[in-house]
């Protein structure tokens, strides 16, 4: 093995008799970490009526990137939730709508969010009410 040291950059070569492999040749060795990302509802507590209108509320997503996955667990039975993400950001709306039979109580569901090869997750309360 040598090394060749050449204005501050570091270079190793191994050389075998076959070939020449370079390893970890370029400039310098710095751990790059990603910004974390996060997810947060403008509003916390989300109340839904059964067989009601929907009801849309803003989701946060801090992410260095456009896109993300976003997974709602922990809803009750008879309750479903949409999402759709604005043009520019992963930001946007996530809509909650309950059928006429939805198990009417609070709840505590979890928002789960992949981006950037990251996960966040916030939970919330849901409160399903008598129409």
């Amino acid at each position: 093995m040598k090394t060749l040291r050449i204005t501050g950059v570091v270079c190793c070569f191994a050389f075998s008799l076959a070939a020449s492999t370079a390893c970890g040749c370029g400039g310098r060795s710095e751990i790059s970490t990603a910004k974390p990302i996060s997810v947060s509802l403008v509003n916390p507590t989300v109340t839904v009526q059964q067989g009601g209108p929907p009801v849309s509320v803003n989701l946060l997503i801090e992410s260095p990137s456009e896109t993300a996955l976003v997974h709602v667990t922990g809803l009750p039975e008879g309750v479903g939730a949409t999402y759709a993400a604005s043009d520019t950001n992963p930001s946007g709306l996530l809509t909650f709508a309950a059928n006429a039979e939805a198990m009417k109580g609070t709840f505590m569901p979890t928002i789960s969010v992949q981006s950037a090869g990251q996960t966040a997750a916030t939970s919330f309360t849901l409160t399903v009410t008598m129409q």
